[in-house]
C-alpha cells in the first residue's frame, strides 16, 4: 500500500488521474460538478482507456451554475459511441426526496494488479485537476482494502433514484436554464418561463434511465402483477409488503425505517384527484387504504 497526500502546488492531481485513466481496465468518477475546461485535461485519456478495452462511468451533479451543458454532450455523444462509456447525473437537491447535497469528488480506477482511490477537494474542472489549491489523498493498494470502502460509498451513490441517464431533450432545456443562471441567478430564479422549463425537463427527469426503479415504478409493478392475479383493488398494505421485498431481492439503497411513509408519498402525489404540481395520475384510490391504476399508470414506463 502507498498513500500521498498532494496539492496542486505540489504536483497536479490532473497528471495522476490521465495516468490512471490511461492505464485502467475501470474508472469511476463521482464529482459534484464538471465543467468541459476540466473535460479537455483528461479527455483523451478517457478515449484512450475506451479505446484500450476499459471502461468509464462518470455521475455528476447537476447544479445549473456549476455543471455546463457543453461537457454534458460531450459524455452523451460518447456514450452512444462506445458501451464502455456510463455517463449519470444527480440532480438538483430541490427537486429530489432525499435532499441529500451531492458533493463527492472520488476517482477510482482498478488495473489488473493494483487499484488506485483518489478522494479530496478536487471537481472535474480545469482548476480543480491543474492550477487551484486543492488537497487530494491518493491510495494505490495490491490488497483493496480502502479501496473496498470507496467502492462501497460509490455505489451507495450510484444505486439511488436520483440518479439517471441525460439525453439530447433532456439537455436542451437544462442549456437554456443554465444560459438563464449564468446570466442573472436572482432574476432567473423568480423568472416564470425559466420555472416552466425547470418543471418540464424535471418530467423528462423522471422517465429517463437509471441505475435503479425509482418507488413509483415499483408501486406500478406491484399493482399490475396483483391484478394480473385477479385482485382488481391492491390493499395499501399488500402495496407495503411486496414493494419492500423487491427492494430486499435487488438489495436496493433506500432509507428503510421510513420506507412506508415514502410509498404512501408517492401514492399520494400520483394519485389521479391530487393537487400535487408534479403529479402523473398514475392511480386511483378506490377506497381508504386500496389502489388500482390509471390508463396512465398502466402505460408507464419510466424508472
Amino acid at each position: 500500500m502507498a498513500i500521498q497526500i498532494l496539492s496542486n502546488l505540489n504536483y497536479p492531481i490532473g497528471n495522476i488521474i490521465n495516468q490512471e485513466l490511461q492505464n485502467a481496465k475501470s474508472a469511476r468518477i463521482a464529482v459534484a460538478f464538471l465543467r468541459f475546461s476540466g473535460l479537455k485535461v483528461i479527455q483523451k485519456s478517457i478515449e484512450f482507456c475506451i479505446n484500450n478495452k476499459g471502461s468509464v462511468e462518470i455521475i455528476a451533479g447537476l447544479d445549473f451554475k456549476n455543471t455546463d451543458p457543453q461537457s454534458i454532450h460531450y459524455f452523451i455523444k460518447l456514450q452512444k459511441q462506445s458501451k464502455s462509456m456510463n455517463f449519470y447525473c444527480y440532480g438538483d437537491t430541490k427537486e429530489h426526496k432525499t435532499h441529500i447535497i451531492f458533493h463527492p469528488k472520488m476517482y477510482l480506477f482498478s488495473k489488473e494488479r493494483e487499484t488506485t482511490g483518489i478522494i479530496g477537494s478536487t471537481n472535474l474542472t480545469a482548476g480543480g485537476l491543474l492550477t487551484n489549491f486543492e488537497v487530494n489523498v491518493v491510495i494505490k493498494e495490491k490488497r483493496p482494502v480502502y479501496f473496498s470502502q470507496l467502492e462501497t460509498i460509490y455505489n451507495s451513490m450510484k444505486f439511488t433514484d436520483s440518479i439517471f441517464s441525460p439525453d439530447e431533450e433532456y439537455l436542451a432545456g437544462y442549456s437554456d436554464v443554465y444560459k438563464a443562471f449564468l446570466k442573472n441567478e436572482e432574476k432567473a430564479t423568480k423568472d416564470i418561463s425559466v420555472r416552466k422549463i425547470v418543471d418540464e425537463i424535471k418530467k423528462r427527469e423522471a422517465i429517463l434511465p437509471g441505475t435503479v426503479p425509482s418507488i413509483k415504478s415499483m408501486i406500478i409493478e406491484v399493482i399490475k402483477q396483483k391484478q394480473d392475479e385477479g385482485l382488481s383493488i391492491v390493499p395499501l398494505q399488500e402495496i407495503y409488503k411486496e414493494v419492500e421485498g423487491i427492494v430486499k431481492k435487488k438489495k436496493l439503497s433506500f432509507k428503510m425505517d421510513t420506507f412506508r411513509n415514502s410509498i404512501r408519498g408517492e401514492l399520494n402525489k400520483h394519485e389521479k384527484n391530487s393537487k400535487h404540481p408534479d403529479n402523473m395520475c398514475l392511480f386511483n384510490r378506490l377506497s381508504k387504504a386500496g389502489y388500482s391504476l390509471t390508463e396512465r399508470g398502466k402505460k408507464y414506463e419510466g424508472r
